[in-house]
């Protein structure tokens, strides 16, 4: 029998094919895949002692763990469910030898409302629903068992820890070095994420956790991962401390900690000291023995000069907020950084970057990024043939230039082979395999991509867009909230707001949130154009067709885009025009031409003759429906 779909008990309904727990008001119990797992072992095995190997087999498969790993695993869970007093609602503690699943669970049909809630002991649980339960659990256990199986037979990858290296603290708020503390989080990351099975969170997502005043389990809770490695620095002349302790983030305790003292050589020396010390620590309790020795003495990719390296953290910094004046200056920080370093393969990979946002974000013409970027990406590569970011932004150039899919597609993938915590190579690949008719792929590498850099708000809110796009109103708002917890004003999210409310039947929100990403975009004549598009399809024609007047002047003096023309031409009913714009597009090379398939922009034009040519120039006419989050 299978197993049931929705399990009720207590307060909350699991949903197993959602992989999701929902409380009673609707509202969505926040869980890591980890603790989902457990939760659903015991939903489906109520009122039965699972043993503690039974459940560490289950939820590390393939994995060697300690004991505590599960209490505090079990801990993490009952704090979600409000389990407190500790065991007197859901999980039972049974001494020394497991845990048992308290409370009557009710397997529900798909159109039945879950029961108000029940006492976890006073009431029997109904036993045709046990019967239910229990059948649908034999399936499950037996799928766990096999599959633990299949990982110890050496079949398949094991189960990924999860964890974040938070910049370095000061022992001392006046002798503050800031290129040491985050480089020593950045040459870590850099390290471990080329240990196998291990996730490594995005130094991009970390750096907002810098100074005193980190609070690693919050920093925790709000990466999604199992571990957390912080540290602190005191130098005092040419002596430097360094202490780094490797912290459970169920509940903040140290598994180990230690202390190195040296000799300050340089800011590099240090890190490169210091991360070889903790990562070979580190490595037996990550079960990665033996691999901190194969590792790179230096970072691939990277410099030993320490004024490149500050231009190329500010760079980054810089580029973050994805707007058209932040990305010019990281631009030209890059290229300082280049000037000082022309051997700093990562700071070209940065360049290539910045380049490349640009045409999204800033009306940039390709004409004047395409070589640039190439030319940067190019360079990196034969500085380090293997890096993986530059192998990933190579990807980038055949996608979105060249409009080659294979070769973007191999791109990608080898850059994910050679490091898998690339979180943009992820994101490229995504965006391909949604674009291509192969949405699950798509979306499971754009969940990766945001896994890895949790703190981005431009990752969060694409989720959000690709999950509206697939009809996920739900999920597509859970996403949403990130994006806008992270970065209120971020164009991006109120874009994807606006499609929701639109979904929503809401229009007049619709059109303020439209108005309010057009005035936050910088300049920038997409979102103007999209405002426009809603506009004309509300009944709003002049409005639109004064944001088509003003572009045009625009034009008239430099670069517009030409597809935001085209996008405001069908939406005004302008067909001859809308499809002349286009073909202007393709012989710019204009990067939105790879959402052509799929765009709802461009609705009105699917039938005409040119625009189906057009789609055969682009080769996407051999491709199945796929996902737009336009």
């Amino acid at each position: 029998m299978p197993a049931p779909e929705r399990l009720a008990f207590g307060d909350f309904v699991l949903q197993r094919s959602q992989q999701r727990v929902l409380l009673r008001d609707g509202s969505e119990l926040g869980l890591t895949p980890r603790l989902f797992g457990a939760l659903q072992l015991f939903v489906d095995h109520p009122d039965t002692l699972l043993d503690k190997d039974r459940l560490m087999q289950a939820l590390w498969p393939g994995l060697v763990v300690e004991e505590n790993n599960l209490s505090q695993t079990i801990s993490a869970l009952r704090r979600a469910l409000g389990d407190e007093p500790a065991g007197r609602r859901y999980i039972q503690t049974v001494a020394r030898r497991g845990y048992r699943f308290i409370a009557p669970v009710t397997a529900l049909d798909d159109a039945e409302p879950p029961p108000a809630a029940m006492p976890a002991v006073a009431e029997p649980v109904d036993r045709p629903s046990r019967r239910l339960a229990l059948a649908g659990a034999a399936v499950a256990a037996a799928a766990a068992l096999a599959a633990a199986a299949f990982w110890r037979a050496g079949s398949g990858p094991p189960a990924r820890a999860t964890l974040a290296v938070l910049p370095f603290k000061p022992l001392a708020a006046d002798s503050r070095d800031e290129l040491l503390e985050l480089g020593m989080a950045d040459s870590l990351i850099t390290r471990l994420s080329l240990v196998p099975g291990l996730v490594v969170r995005s130094v991009a997502s970390v750096r907002r956790y810098a100074g005193n005043e980190q609070d690693p389990v919050r920093a925790a809770r709000d990466l999604d991962v199992d571990w957390i490695v912080d540290g602190s620095l005191q130098r005092r002349g040419d002596q430097l401390r360094v202490n780094a302790r490797l912290l459970r983030a169920s509940d903040g305790s140290a598994s180990w900690s230690d202390s190195f003292d040296a000799q300050f050589t340089g800011v590099f020396d240090m890190q490169d000291q210091i991360s070889a010390r903790v990562l070979q620590a580190l490595a037996p309790r990550l079960r990665a023995a033996g691999v901190a020795q194969g590792l790179p003495d230096k970072p691939l990719g990277g410099t030993r000069s320490t004024q490149a390296y500050e231009l190329y953290l500010a760079a980054t910094r810089h580029a973050q907020p994805r707007r058209g004046d932040s990305l010019r200056k990281s631009i030209t920080l890059f290229r300082e950084a280049l000037a000082v370093d022309p051997g700093y393969a990562m700071a070209h990979v940065g360049l290539a970057e910045a380049l490349r946002e640009t045409l999204l974000a800033a009306d940039a013409a390709p004409a004047d990024v395409f070589e640039p970027a190439r030319q940067a990406v190019q360079r990196a590569l034969a500085l380090a043939p293997d890096l993986a970011e530059a192998l990933s932004e190579q990807g980038f150039s055949r996608y979105y230039f060249d409009f080659d899919w294979p070769g973007a597609e191999q791109r990608f993938r080898r850059a994910l082979a050679v490091n898998p915590n690339v979180a943009m190579a992820h994101f490229g690949l995504a965006q391909l395999l949604l674009t291509q008719d192969r949405p699950d792929e798509g979306m499971r590498h754009l969940r990766l991509a945001r896994e890895l850099d949790p703190m981005s708000a431009f990752l969060n809110a694409l989720e959000a867009g690709y999950l509206l796009a697939r009809g996920e109103r739900d999920a597509a708002r859970l996403r949403l909230q990130r994006a806008l917890d992270i970065a209120p004003d971020f164009y991006l999210a109120h874009r994807t707001q606006a499609l929701l409310h639109l979904a929503d039947g809401r229009n007049d929100l619709a059109l303020t949130e439209l108005r309010q990403m057009a005035a936050g975009a910088g300049g920038n004549s997409r979102p103007q154009a999209l405002l426009g598009m809603h506009l004309a399809r509300l009944g709003h024609t002049a409005e639109a067709r004064a944001i088509l007047d003003r572009l045009l002047q625009r034009a008239s003096r430099g670069y517009v885009p030409p597809i935001s023309l085209a996008v405001l031409h069908a939406a005004l009913g302008e067909t001859a025009l809308a499809l002349d714009a286009l073909e202007r597009a393709h012989a710019a090379h204009d990067t939105q031409l790879v959402f052509l398939k799929d765009d709802p922009r461009w609705a009105p034009l699917r039938g005409q003759p040119r625009f189906i040519a057009l789609l055969r120039q682009l080769k996407l006419d051999r491709y199945g429906p796929g996902l737009s989050p336009t």
